[in-house]
């Protein structure tokens, strides 16, 4: 991407603001240019990390805020292993990701809560308490959370919806998992609007190249995300070259999930074909299976990969990635403890329970997407398509 002359006015708020979210090693750097020369992600025509370090030491939020290299760093750690004053310049480029994060979404507070452990419980009791009143709207009343045939299989409560007859079950998790995917939907689309007009006006993209929204889609959506599912990028980084495949194994186990999650809401909500199914002979369970597998190998690989570089000093772990695989690690265990006390007579009254929990984390997990370092599965998603495009411009203007 082409450079641009810059102007920088000091702002020592914005310089604490950085700092507080996890860049306070940014005014050990002194602008020796290492990191952009041993970063293998920078491209020539606008190396990074060095200009997103100058800014930050500047506080040039707004400068910094409307940069779409700071989501192309893939905090490999080459630049922190290389830096003479142990500046760590990725994980600086962390934090501005968590800030860009906190601007682009409203209700800032839950940006807050998700990168503070002391935001944990009351994420918690806001995931507890929604799922407790859908649940007690769908099921009539306060159900036996330590009986299964009370919560979540009672034989007795069905709704009929048109020509769908759902159980009680079915409709508590449609009205909880459907609202909180229209509001993530919503709030994602909103930012990404903001982040790319924002991305336009700072490269000052002539308007004849300007392309709508089906124009982006097509020529350059479907590059950039067989770019993220090879990994091509993590594979390029040296230092912390270990978080490719677990990290690509994550990314594959969610898109399985995802795909036996919208096949379950067709096969139960529209075809009447409702769980629980067999655990062992039903395909779409094993389908499942799969999908948890490569999220535990994933997650468990990065957790143990990220204790292994922060004693090299290649990696710092920050309270926000701690929490976000933990979360991860959680969803993937309740969902296979699910399976296992269902199926075994002396812990079946059990599930309910175990169930309630598998649904806070997912519920969690899912308000992640726009408050936390999940973010990135968005944001980072739509800088590549950015990268391809502008690349793209530069091309055609050229010629």
């Amino acid at each position: 991407m082409a450079d641009n002359r810059l102007k920088i006015d000091g702002d020592l708020a914005a310089v604490q603001e950085i700092k507080s979210v996890g860049g306070d090693t940014l005014k050990k750097c002194y602008q020796c240019a290492t990191c952009a020369s041993v970063c293998p992600l920078a491209p020539d025509e606008a190396p990074f990390p060095r200009k997103q370090m100058l800014l930050a030491q500047w506080g040039a939020k707004e400068k910094l805020l409307s940069d779409p290299s700071i989501w192309l760093c893939h905090q490999c750690g080459d630049c922190t292993k290389y830096c003479p004053r142990n500046a760590r310049p990725g994980d600086v480029l962390a934090s501005l990701r968590i800030l860009v994060t906190k601007e682009l979404v409203p209700f800032k507070f839950l940006n807050t809560f998700y990168n503070n452990l002391w935001g944990l419980p009351i994420l918690v009791l806001i995931a507890f308490v929604y799922i407790l009143l859908v649940t007690i709207f769908a099921f009539k009343g306060m159900p036996n959370f330590f009986d299964a045939t009370s919560f979540p299989y009672n034989p007795n409560l069905y709704y009929k919806l048109g020509f769908m007859k759902l159980p009680a079950r079915v409709v508590m998790i449609d009205v909880v998992f459907l609202s909180l995917a229209g509001l993530v939907v919503i709030l994602m689309v909103n930012a990404v609007s903001k982040m790319w007009k924002t991305y336009l006006d700072y490269y000052n993209v002539p308007q004849a190249y300007r392309y709508g929204v089906g124009t982006i889609l097509a020529n350059y959506l479907i590059p950039a995300l067989k770019e993220i599912l090879d990994h091509s990028r993590f594979e390029k980084c040296g230092a912390n070259s270990w978080r490719a495949t677990p990290h690509k194994m994550l990314l594959f186990g969610f898109i399985i999930l995802f795909i036996t999650t919208g096949t379950v809401f067709i096969l139960a909500d529209f075809l009447g074909m409702h769980t629980p199914w067999n655990p062992l002979t039903h395909p779409v369970k094993w389908l499942g299976y799969i999908g948890g597998l490569l999220l535990l190998y994933g997650v468990i690989g990065l957790m143990t990969g990220r204790n292994r570089a922060v004693l090299e000093n290649s990696l710092k772990t920050s309270y926000s990635d701690s929490f976000l695989l933990w979360l991860i690690l959680l969803v993937g265990v309740t969902g296979f403890a699910i399976v296992v006390f269902r199926s075994i007579p002396s812990l079946y009254n059990l599930t309910g329970l175990v169930y309630l929990i598998h649904l806070i984390t997912v519920f969690l997990l899912f308000l992640a997407i726009p408050y936390s370092k999940f973010s990135h599965l968005v944001f980072r998603t739509t800088a590549v398509v950015f990268d391809l495009y502008y690349r793209d411009v530069l091309k055609k203007m050229g010629s």
